[in-house]
């Protein structure tokens, strides 16, 4: 009996991409597939999962300012669930789709306030509640990043008010 070899063999080897970054880890057909590392000489790092070269799947991008993503990639972009946060201490958890904040999801500033509710288009967009540290809280509808259509203030003594709102102004 002859023996066969599979043009697909997985082995733990290195990559360059173009790029300057040097990838280590499981490649097929010469390039990485199943789990790696690719870090650049600017220290940005990637630690995750590749298909046919490109980032898919579970991953964690960190870039040299301090800044990264944990989270899940499709096609080289963020893409399912994840966490981002910034080197200021802002941090956003929650849906992705083709790299940008779509869905359900929160984003908590470091000044203390907590919005919890829709993005779209990387920007508060739909129904969403925030909440200043001071107790105080806005619950209504968003439009590109700011509060837009008959929303409530509550205070943080419970007093409520409805207001219109168009384009992040109260009417």
């Amino acid at each position: 009996m002859g023996s066969c070899c599979s043009t697909n063999k997985v082995v733990k080897e290195t990559y360059d991409y173009p790029d300057g970054g040097v990838y280590v880890g499981d490649l097929e057909n010469h390039m990485p597939h199943g789990r790696g590392t690719i870090k650049w000489d600017n220290g940005a790092l990637f630690e995750g999962e590749f298909i046919d070269g490109r980032k898919n799947g579970k991953g964690l991008f960190r870039w040299n300012d301090g800044q990264y993503y944990d989270g899940n990639f499709k096609d080289e972009k963020f893409d399912g669930y994840g966490e981002y946060y910034w080197t200021d201490g802002k941090i956003y958890k929650g849906d992705w789709i083709d790299g940008e904040m779509n869905g359900q999801g929160q984003m908590i500033y470091p000044d203390g306030r907590l919005y919890i509710g829709s993005f779209k288009a990387d920007k508060k967009d739909g129904y969403g509640e925030i909440t200043w540290p001071n107790g105080n809280k806005y619950l209504g509808p968003w439009k590109k990043g700011k509060q837009h259509g008959k929303g409530l203030m509550v205070d943080r003594n419970g007093n409520q008010t409805e207001s219109n709102w168009n384009k992040g102004k109260k009417l």
